[in-house]
């Protein structure tokens, strides 16, 4: 029996010395019942600690640490562990200590430095962060270059589009205006032979002849009648041609690079005049209705070409949600003020387009709005009609433009825009 208990004391203190960590038992008077001290520790010897409190043996601060400790162990039963730091003249290390119950009113602490593992474990935390704002740095460049990207596609668009409806304005209005200055010249022209036919007749009632064969041939009283009638209906056409080309000229607008007081209505009138051929009634279709509920607008602050693009791209794409429904086919464009309930906040003007269409589904709506995002097929559509509004009215008028749609229940865009939009800090907007 003395020899196999030789052998476990043996076989324990092995045990005891490969494990290179601080090892002691503490009663619970705090005192020291077995002490180990460290493979690195080459000053503590055993005798030095036995028998004597915590409060001999650590400082102040550590000694009340292992106390709360002991008696936290010996009251609950369980394990308990926890990490302190002491000052060196190389500097601080950390330690973690372990607690285990190992008797009635013993504890078994093991106490292990781990400086180095907390240094990797920062040295990592920061390649974290590292990593995380290299990945915020090169998502923001990659949000930046799609932005810049879209503002490229966008420029080119409405410099190519407005220099087509320009270039189309000046070439109708150049022919127009001879025709008009003409037909002004016409019509003083026709009115003195009417004066002149009219004093024959009254003059020479009995004409010769031949004369009076020829009058009746051409029908002259027929001929008087009906010439300011065709004269008339000329110039309502040219003055027809005119608006068109009016429009032309407000939804291009390539010389209003600033911000100048603009009527929406006109815009929106401007914009419907140049899609009118997409709304009227083709063989399988029936004709697009257009409900207008304006109400009493200001004058506002914009980008008038921009502004007139997005409703452009709106309009369209109610004309395109319409492609397959069945008669009524309707599109409402309501306007409204909506003034500021405090000082702080800006007076807006709401455009809502809205279609009686399929409706949009809730996973495509949410996406609506991201660059290149199309339900089209290929070489239909590149998804930059939506994203360009947002980025219109969002980023270059401080606005707000949204969706609210539903299967089955037609589509509605809402577009506010402050009444003012110079006054608004550029460094604020999104």
């Amino acid at each position: 029996m003395e020899e196999a208990l030789r052998q476990s004391e043996v076989r324990n203190r092995s045990l005891i010395e490969a494990i290179p960590d601080l090892m002691f038992r503490l009663n619970r008077d705090g005192m020291f019942l077995d002490y180990f001290p460290s493979k690195d520790d080459r000053v503590t010897e055993s005798k030095e600690v036995l028998g004597k409190t915590v409060e001999q043996v650590f400082s102040e601060d550590l000694a009340w640490w292992t106390r709360h400790y002991l008696e936290l162990t010996l009251t609950s039963g369980q394990s308990q562990s926890g990490e302190y730091m002491l000052p060196f003249e190389e500097g601080w290390r950390t330690y973690e200590a372990r607690y285990v119950k190992s008797g009635d009113d013993v504890v078994l602490a093991i106490v292990r430095d781990i400086t180095d593992r907390k240094a990797i474990e920062a040295a990592l935390l920061v390649e974290q962060q590292l990593e995380k704002q290299k990945a915020a740095q090169l998502e923001k460049a990659l949000d930046k270059l799609q932005r810049t990207q879209t503002q490229l596609i966008q420029a080119e668009k409405l410099s190519s589009l407005g220099q087509m409806v320009a270039g189309v304005a000046h070439e109708i209005n150049n022919p127009l205006a001879f025709i008009h200055g003409n037909l002004i010249y016409l019509d003083t022209c026709i009115k003195d032979i009417q004066y002149m036919l009219c004093m024959y007749h009254k003059y020479y009632p009995e004409p010769l002849p031949e004369l009076k064969e020829a009058v009746a041939d051409i029908d002259v009283d027929f001929m008087l009648d009906d010439l300011p009638k065709a004269l008339e209906s000329m110039k309502l056409g040219t003055h027809r041609i005119q608006e068109i080309v009016t429009s032309l000229r407000n939804f291009s607008r390539l010389d209003e690079a600033k911000m100048k007081a603009v009527d929406l209505h006109e815009g929106i009138e401007s914009t419907l005049l140049i899609l009118q051929n997409r709304l009227k009634a083709k063989a399988e279709q029936g004709e697009t209705n257009i409900i207008r509920d304006y109400g009493e607008l200001p004058r506002v602050e914009c980008h008038a070409s921009q502004i007139n693009q997005v409703f452009m791209n709106l309009i369209s794409n109610a004309i395109n949600a319409l492609g397959n429904q069945p008669a009524p086919r309707e599109i409402k464009i309501s306007t409204r003020l909506e003034l500021a309930e405090y000082e702080e906040n800006m007076d807006m003007v709401v455009v809502e387009i809205s279609d009686n269409g399929p409706g949009i589904p809730e996973l495509v709506r949410q996406q609506i709005f991201n660059p290149f995002f199309t339900t089209k097929p290929v070489g239909k559509g590149t998804g930059l009609g939506l994203a360009i509004s947002h980025q219109i009215v969002v980023e270059k008028h401080g606005g707000k433009i949204e969706c609210i749609s539903e299967l089955g229940e037609g589509t509605k865009f809402i577009v506010s825009l402050p009444l003012n939009c110079t006054k608004i800090d550029r460094e604020q907007l999104v």
